[in-house]
């Protein structure tokens, strides 16, 4: 059989080892489980598509596959948020039982099918939760104009709290802290 070579789009930057180094580990997995037959090359952020057109790239056929975390693409379609760790949902053990033993996998498949995707989850962070904040939050009250990182469905949730929300790319979250 003839090799094949894929393109994998990251939403991460390599400085996020962790996140998107499960690219590079899922990468290896599939060479090495294809007697290298497949192979797909792993690329970061804003190397081949910006890392919020991840999803966008894969549906038109400009990557063959992508590494994201779906809550990104909220503003596309609200679904994507339950495919992915977010903020006020599920722990890891609850998204993997939903995921395998509670159908999740079914009903996200055809949520996919919709944009041209088929989605395989790969990795699991859990819920997202707390932060590091320039001074002690003691109550929603200091929740009001705090400027904030946050996906886009927590972000709807806690500009209701007064929060100033922005969904700003990992690869531009240190700028953006040193800005301020």
């Amino acid at each position: 059989q003839q090799q094949i070579r894929w393109r994998l789009a990251s939403s991460f930057p390599k400085a996020l080892d962790t996140i998107y180094g499960a690219a590079e580990v899922f990468s290896k997995a599939v060479a090495d489980s294809t007697g290298g037959r497949l192979n797909i090359s792993v690329h970061p952020a804003g190397e081949l598509v910006p890392a919020f057109g991840v999803v966008d790239a894969v549906q038109n056929g400009t990557v063959e596959c992508a590494h994201t975390a779906p809550y990104y693409f909220f503003g596309k379609d609200e679904t994507f948020s339950i495919d992915c760790a977010i903020p006020f949902g599920l722990n890891s053990r609850q998204m993997a039982a939903w995921m395998y033993e509670g159908n999740g996998m079914k009903l996200l498949r055809e949520f996919y099918a919709k944009y041209n995707i088929v989605n395989f989850p790969m990795g699991n962070t859990g819920a997202q939760m707390g932060g590091w904040y320039r001074k002690e939050i003691k109550s929603v009250a200091d929740m009001k104009g705090l400027k904030m990182r946050i996906s886009n469905l927590a972000g709807a949730v806690c500009t209701r709290m007064g929060v100033v929300f922005n969904d700003t790319a990992a690869t531009e979250i240190y700028t953006a802290l040193e800005k301020g």
